[in-house]
């Protein structure tokens, strides 16, 4: 008896807790995106034929979200979850004795994420398809609106790339609008940009893969933070500029101090201009700061050019203040 005394209260606690985990369970599978919903009720999917040209549909449209996207993108999901995607529509067309077709349609939450997202890869021959297009060895990518798209063919042929195509011009003609470019790239000077190098993004994974800064954050890259990059050729040298946008002055000005200590290399006191550098490659890089904005330049083969160009962003940033 002393024994079952001691015990039920090990069996109540027991109970009680598989109570509690199977009602946590329940209450985040209510949370969780009913898949089955979505894909009937996305419009984009209607857009698309059964077949074209010979090739059909060959297994079950799949959905994948921001908490299984890893099940369909290994070792790359992280870059679409560095921007905020809602989930990503997947059909797969196949006809014997030619390559499979995959059509990639990823919801983006809003038109700036849909534009960075198609930023991130600018190789191949622009196309003129919804609001900005590339197309290169079978592979079609477009944004328009809140939607980026991603049409492949494994194998490039003539009649592939007519269905790829074909399928890209159905699925921007039913997207009913347009949407706006990140307002942060109209800082940019047109002067001396090369056009394929533009990138728009958010956080530190993104900014690892178009340029390796440093080993740690040192400039505070998050979700809430919103960064254009881009490359540019003056007068026979080149530079490479960021413009980061920050919630508030203060994470500016923190991120401005470990630029300067841990890049540059500079004592930091804020509210003082930080000189730009001569780096031991010969390059010059410095930051400036304007209210919420960071100015970065690197990679400059004169100082002249740093000067030039953060200036003429300074000058653009100063002239959107309210």
């Amino acid at each position: 008896m002393k024994s079952s005394l001691i015990l039920n209260p090990i069996a109540a606690l027991s109970v009680f807790l598989v109570g509690v985990s199977a009602a946590a369970f329940a209450m985040v599978k209510s949370q969780m995106p009913d898949k089955a919903k979505i894909l009937a009720s996305f419009s984009l999917r209607q857009t698309l034929p059964p077949e074209a040209a010979g090739w059909k549909t060959g297994r079950e449209d799949q959905l994948f979200t921001r908490d299984d996207v890893f099940d369909y993108i290994d070792g790359g999901g992280e870059i679409y979850l560095a921007y905020d995607f809602r989930f990503v529509f997947v059909r797969e067309y196949v006809r014997d004795g030619a390559p499979s077709i995959v059509v990639e349609i990823y919801q983006m939450s809003s038109s700036e994420d849909a534009y960075g997202v198609f930023t991130h890869d600018s190789d191949g021959d622009a196309v003129d398809l919804g609001q900005g297009a590339i197309y290169g060895a079978g592979l079609l990518r477009f944004w328009k609106d809140k939607i980026f798209v991603r049409i492949m063919a494994d194998q490039e042929t003539p009649e592939a790339k007519a269905v790829v195509m074909g399928f890209g011009t159905k699925i921007a003609g039913a997207i009913p609008g347009e949407g706006e470019e990140p307002g942060l790239i109209n800082f940019l000077p047109e002067e001396g940009l090369k056009p394929k190098s533009l990138r728009y993004f958010h956080t530190l994974i993104s900014l690892n893969a178009h340029y390796y800064l440093a080993n740690v954050n040192i400039l505070n890259l998050s979700p809430e933070t919103q960064v254009a990059m881009a490359r540019y050729e003056r007068e026979g040298s080149q530079l490479r500029v960021l413009v980061v946008e920050y919630p508030s002055v203060e994470r500016a000005v923190d991120a401005q101090g470990r630029f300067a200590e841990m890049f540059l290399l500079e004592r930091f006191e804020a509210g003082r201009k930080v000189p730009p550098k001569k780096l031991e490659d010969g390059k010059f890089a410095g930051v400036v700061r304007s209210g919420r904005y960071l100015i970065i330049v690197t990679e400059a083969g004169k100082k002249s050019d740093l000067e030039w160009i953060t200036e003429n962003i300074s000058y653009n940033l100063e002239g959107s203040k309210p």
